[in-house]
């Protein structure tokens, strides 16, 4: 099933409006979330997966100004907020719809806090901390695009930096996409296209192979975004200025076919880099499939990798690695406004050797009262070789301009 042009303009302008009350609630609500990121660590989640066939909407750009989804939505994608994916409904506009922004710049803004209950040796531990305090800006000139993220990097122990040296951006890149071409390309700093782009940047699939919180290198990307598949290729490099990940250089390449209508896809990719003591290399695949009767969406994806070792002595380098992640989750749209995902998740950095893999289930309840807002609760349970499992609880309300 296809959005029709005359549909996609009425989800990308809503024509409701807040009262006095309600931007009260909307300054001070964003206020006190800043108030919470300068207290605390953050971190960051990225795109929503779930979104893509489910709201049928066939590629990332559908609702991204990013060719790979995530960072800053674009009027589709805040029409959908408030038509299909909250419950209540509301104006997904910028400002809840009071302050339409200009075509040439694009503001937006992204706020989480969550509270985790885990086990810490015997005893269980209560945090609360904010995840997220980003704000969006993008500047747009004929085929030209600069996309910037700036927010606020947590200290989580003390003593804690100062405001001014926690200053952050996780993504800023100049990207030309000309509108009479399916190519684009950009230059700075993001994730390399690779993977289902998950929230939880726990995931194994994420944390693992290059993409966990604070990850992002620089980056030269190229790609193509037809309307069967779309396809990205990426020299990477790791930031001189944000030593966080792994040291190495290399590149991905990343496609993506669609099939079924336009219901499900699958995936090919691969990943090599390189650094100063060794030299990994990673090939996979993934799927989705969107059962529209069911209202179920099936996510997959399943790396192999290769790691040897270049180490400098007189002595026999260690044996080559052969890893593994995988990751299987399933989504259940109860009804508009809710969802309900279950996913097994399984990384082993060395299958050779007996007790050295991490396996996790978790079940994750969101939902989206009304556009703007999210309320998630997440359950998880962790096992690494052969130690004890791992229980842990998040609740987590995210907010967004």
């Amino acid at each position: 099933m296809q959005l029709t042009d005359q549909r996609m303009r009425q989800r990308i302008v809503c024509n409701l409006r807040c009262g006095p009350g309600q931007r009260f609630a909307i300054v001070g609500v964003a206020a006190l979330i800043g108030l919470l990121c300068y207290l605390g660590p953050i971190e960051r989640a990225a795109a929503y997966p779930q979104f893509q066939f489910s709201t049928y909407a066939t590629t990332c750009t559908a609702c991204h100004f990013s060719p790979t989804g995530g960072g800053l939505v674009n009027g589709f994608g805040r029409g959908e907020a408030g038509d299909t994916i909250s419950q209540y409904g509301g104006d997904g506009g910028f400002l809840h719809g009071l302050w339409t922004p200009p075509e040439w710049i694009q503001l937006g803004a992204d706020f989480r806090g969550a509270s985790i209950v885990k086990k810490t040796w015997d005893e269980p531990q209560v945090l609360g901390f904010p995840m997220q305090a980003d704000l969006y800006t993008r500047f747009a000139f004929k085929d030209f695009s600069f996309n910037l993220i700036t927010g606020l990097r947590g200290s989580a122990r003390e003593p804690r930096r100062p405001l001014v040296e926690r200053l952050w951006s996780r993504e800023h890149y100049l990207m030309w996409s000309p509108s009479t071409s399916n190519y684009y390309a950009r230059v700075g700093r993001f994730f390399a296209p690779y993977g289902l782009r998950l929230p939880d940047h726990s995931a194994y699939v994420r944390r693992y192979l290059g993409q966990h919180t604070l990850e992002e290198t620089y980056n030269l990307s190229f790609g193509r975004m037809d309307d069967a598949w779309e396809a990205h290729g990426t020299l990477f490099m790791p930031s001189p200025l944000f030593p966080f990940g792994r040291r190495a250089s290399g590149g991905t390449f990343y496609y993506e076919r669609r099939i079924r209508d336009d219901s499900a896809s699958f995936g090919a990719q691969s990943r090599f880099d390189i650094s100063s003591d060794d030299v990994q290399f990673w090939l996979g695949g993934l799927g989705k499939l969107w059962l529209d009767d069911l209202k179920l969406l099936f996510l997959s994806e399943l790396d192999f990798g290769l790691q040897t070792f270049r180490l400098d002595g007189t002595g026999e380098d260690p044996d080559p690695q052969l890893q593994m992640a995988l990751y299987f989750g399933v989504t259940y749209f109860l009804k508009q406004g809710f969802m309900l995902g279950g996913a097994i998740e399984h990384f082993d950095h060395d299958v050779a050797l007996k007790g050295s893999a991490r396996d996790s289930i978790n079940l994750t309840l969101q939902y989206f009262p009304y556009a703007h807002v999210e309320v998630m609760l997440l359950g998880k349970l962790e096992t690494q070789g052969f130690d004890s499992p791992n229980p842990q609880a998040m609740l987590m309300f995210h907010y967004y301009l």
